[in-house]
């Protein structure tokens, strides 16, 4: 897997799981994973991004799918 694959895909997932979670008033801005999440647009009412995700989730599938291919 590429690296602009990998980054594409954490950059879905850092904004979809937060949101697919509660968004601003969920389950995901109650707990510990709140830590790390911004809101990109200051005027929108449920927009999240967490970094931690999108950065883990990029690294995780990089490394996971060049180890598979070997």
């Amino acid at each position: 897997m590429k690296w602009l694959t990998a980054l594409a895909i954490g950059a879905i997932l850092g904004f979809a799981l937060p949101l697919a979670l509660g968004g601003q008033g969920g389950a995901w801005m109650s707990s510990f994973a709140k830590w790390g999440t911004i809101r990109p647009l200051e005027g929108s009412p449920g927009l999240l991004f967490s970094i931690p995700l999108f950065l883990a989730s990029a690294i995780g599938l990089r490394v996971f799918f060049n180890w598979h291919s070997r």
